[in-house]
């Protein structure tokens, strides 16, 4: 007979009916959250947005742990606490509603802002100055975009509409590239787009979502270069990338010449 005693079942809490952890990986970064829930009952993880490449195999790893796990004839807060003694492991703490623990998954810390800031080339590189040349360059009816196709033909094929841009507007979503701005440390499916202020700023991070999600998304929807071109969001683009990379170059010092320095012959 064993000695062993059953892991007792905890009651359901009301004030605190789910009860999850953090996941964390070696360089402090959180990849996610396990959560359990009483009213369900289920278990289940919640990655974070934000995460970057590097803890990819790990966010997968924890996925596939907390699916496992969840396949158990056991109290969600039970397979929490047989989950929370892994590294990486944060400590468990309860919650109102799954809610709470998803809105924590989808926070958009400092450190994020300054993991997609480094994709950006120093501010010393050319293709900065190809994009200050390529947004200069850019005219009102560059940015009018006219359509193509569409409508139904003689023999009942159907073309697909598609946008007919300018060469100077490719041109700028090219240097957008050459900096750094399309990324694909930003998980664009998994967030908003980001939109400007009412005065038309956009936080440089901010930026490098937009460029991202308006550039890498044109190839799944058709027209998405066309409205950030038509709505004011590409020159905000713009002007906060070029912004972000003034601040970052070092002032031109200028020394006067010395009135009392003899002149080399």
């Amino acid at each position: 007979m064993s000695n062993e005693q059953p892991v007792p079942t905890p009651l359901p809490d009301p004030r605190h009916p789910v009860w999850y952890f953090p996941v964390t990986a070696d360089d402090g970064e959180i990849v996610g959250y396990v959560w359990g829930d009483h009213t369900v009952p289920e278990v289940g993880w919640a990655r974070r947005a934000a995460r970057t490449s590097r803890v990819r195999a790990l966010e997968g790893k924890w996925a596939q742990q907390v699916f496992t796990a969840g396949q158990r004839q056991a109290a969600p807060v039970v397979v929490v606490a047989g989950l929370a003694r892994a590294k990486g492991a944060g400590a468990v703490v309860g919650a109102s509603s799954t809610a709470v623990v998803e809105a924590l998954a989808r926070t958009v810390t400092e450190a994020d802002d300054h993991w997609l800031l480094a994709q950006l080339h120093d501010a010393a590189h050319d293709s900065w100055r190809e994009l200050a040349d390529a947004f200069d360059a850019l005219s009102d009816e560059d940015r009018s975009v006219e359509w193509g196709g569409g409508g139904k033909q003689p023999n009942g094929v159907i073309h697909v509409a598609y946008p007919r841009y300018s060469e100077p507007l490719m041109r700028v979503f090219a240097a957008l590239y050459a900096v750094g701005a399309v990324t694909p440390e930003y998980r664009w499916t998994e967030a908003p787009l980001p939109k400007p202020d009412p005065d038309g700023r956009l936080a440089p991070a901010d930026a490098v979502r937009a460029a991202t999600t308006v550039v890498v998304g044109e190839r799944i929807s058709e027209g998405m270069i066309a409205d950030a071109a038509k709505d004011g969001l590409l020159d905000a683009i713009g002007a906060s990338l070029r912004a972000w990379r003034a601040g970052r170059t070092p002032p031109t010092v200028t020394t006067a010449p010395d009135p009392w320095r003899i002149p080399t012959p």
